[in-house]
């Protein structure tokens, strides 16, 4: 069944509301580095994770800058904000590793956020899960040097991805955090001087 992980993650949604999800919804493979949603596209579905790790970002002025990142049993509060209107979306969602989404039709969810509380409810949640991950980005961008918050998007990579290796390049992780691959070199070297970090090959190890 497509909506059984739902009904784990969320045991307050009514059974109705899982039928009809089970009927509309798409199971959807996505991998690693393929796009869920493009900035600017017209926003047709709500993703959520049924398992995996997907990127939510924005491009501004040629720079790229990390959101967060959504897991499973995670939707993106950036889809539900589009429910009632047209607009092209304003971020991207990449799958950062190979990941299953089900795929909500964004018509559907309108009918369903009016029908069914339990819904409203896991909206409500989501808004407040991920506003706390944006409040925790502009702490780290106004609080934190750049050294410390390379550490910390590798350390929540580690966490996330549960991979004792990450494959990410430099300039992958220059992209997240809006600087040049130049400045991410220089500061793998101090993270690995520092004993924080082992770089094996194209692999980051996280030690700290």
């Amino acid at each position: 069944m497509k909506t059984q992980f739902l009904a784990e993650c969320y045991p307050n949604l009514e059974k109705e509301l899982l039928d009809e999800i089970e009927q509309h919804a798409i199971s959807k493979d996505f991998s690693a580095g393929e796009f869920v949603v493009r900035q600017g596209q017209a926003i047709l579905n709500l993703p959520i994770v049924r398992n995996g790790n997907v990127k939510v970002f924005c491009d501004e002025d040629t720079v790229q800058f990390l959101l967060y990142h959504i897991t499973s049993g995670g939707s993106c509060i950036y889809s539900f904000a589009h429910i009632a209107d047209k607009a092209p979306a304003e971020f991207s969602a990449v799958a950062e590793t190979a990941s299953t989404l089900l795929l909500l039709p964004m018509d559907r969810v309108n009918s369903w956020l009016k029908k069914y509380p339990s819904l409203n409810q896991l909206v409500l949640n989501d808004y407040q899960k991920h506003y706390q991950d944006l409040l925790n980005t502009t702490k780290q961008i106004v609080c934190y040097n750049l050294e410390e918050r390379l550490l910390l998007h590798l350390q929540t990579k580690a966490r996330l991805e549960a991979f004792k290796l990450l494959s990410v390049s430099h300039q992958q992780l220059a992209d997240d955090l809006g600087t040049s691959r130049e400045v991410i070199s220089r500061l793998m070297r101090k993270l690995s001087a520092d004993k924080k970090v082992e770089q094996i090959g194209r692999k980051i190890k996280v030690l700290v």
